[in-house]
């Protein structure tokens, strides 16, 4: 998802073609084309990535020549130039994460120093990709070192106001304490917002089914997932968008899936956004 409005828009896709790879008449393309970003970049969607708020994380995919999210043969790595008011600032060689679970991405993490534009260029790509960094201030996004919100969300006792407690076809997990329960009973937090039914391809991942197989033995720690629309969405008539859930109107969120890891004071120790494969999930749950 990837808009403004309503997480069903703001998830996986965006504007750009989807994760499918099926090229009608032929075979999959194998062949880098350019660069894209799959994070909100400041112009169509707004900014998710603020100065003097620590490393950023900016997570990009590959598309091939026919014009699809390159999946097969995704190189291990790839060296990404940084570009400020048109002059270089760094070259971060950045690992594949996501082959073999979903489009393989390449998660850039930096610390911008300055509110503006910045470009991102890939040797193979044709087109040079810009995003933006905002002040603080202008950025809605909880950052790291933030505290979560306390707030009720549903449980398997109370949906407080959401039709569906979980999209998962499976038994969902992680709905016995609200987010309030939570932030007070002096663990680490562990707050996944996520639509499993609607959020399987492309950059987003079988999220939910990450999370319970790396926090599944983690008693330490208090696991929350959250819709992300309070309505259920498959009721809909006439092709209308959703309501989303309390939470993500609380927490301006304008995109899913999130990752927000706390310690047990509630400050934010770790958040990673759009795209989370296994390691991701491991190494953010590893802080707490």
């Amino acid at each position: 998802m990837g808009g403004l409005t309503t997480a069903a828009l703001v998830a996986c896709g965006g504007s750009e073609p989807s994760g499918d790879t099926l090229v009608l008449g032929g075979e999959a393309s194998t062949t880098p084309s350019r660069l894209a970003v799959r994070f909100p970049d400041g112009f169509r969607t707004p900014s998710m990535a603020a100065v003097d708020s620590g490393p950023q994380r900016f997570p990009f995919i590959i598309f091939a020549d026919d014009g699809f999210p390159l999946v097969t043969d995704a190189p291990e790595t790839i060296d990404i130039e940084l570009l400020f008011d048109g002059e270089s600032i760094a070259v971060e060689t950045v690992e594949r994460h996501g082959a073999g679970q979903f489009t393989p991405y390449y998660p850039l993490v930096f610390t911008p120093g300055q509110v503006g534009s910045y470009v991102a260029r890939a040797e193979f790509s044709d087109l040079d990709v810009e995003f933006r960094v905002e002040a603080r201030v202008d950025v809605p996004l909880l950052q790291v070192g933030d505290k979560l919100p306390v707030f009720d969300t549903p449980t398997f006792d109370d949906l407080r106001g959401v039709e569906l407690l979980c999209t998962r076809t499976d038994p969902c997990p992680f709905h016995e304490v609200t987010l309030t329960e939570a932030l007070s009973n002096g663990k680490p937090t562990a707050l996944l917002i996520a639509t499993p039914a609607f959020c399987q391809t492309d950059v987003c991942g079988p999220s939910v089914e990450f999370l319970i197989e790396t926090a599944a033995d983690r008693d330490d720690i208090n696991v929350i997932h959250a819709e992300v629309f309070a309505e259920d969405p498959n009721t809909i008539e006439g092709g209308g968008l959703p309501e989303l859930a309390p939470l993500l109107t609380e927490m301006a969120m304008t995109f899913e899936p999130s990752l927000f890891v706390t310690d047990a004071s509630g400050t934010i120790v770790d958040a990673r956004h759009y795209a989370i494969d296994r390691r991701e999930f491991s190494e953010a749950l590893a802080k707490i």
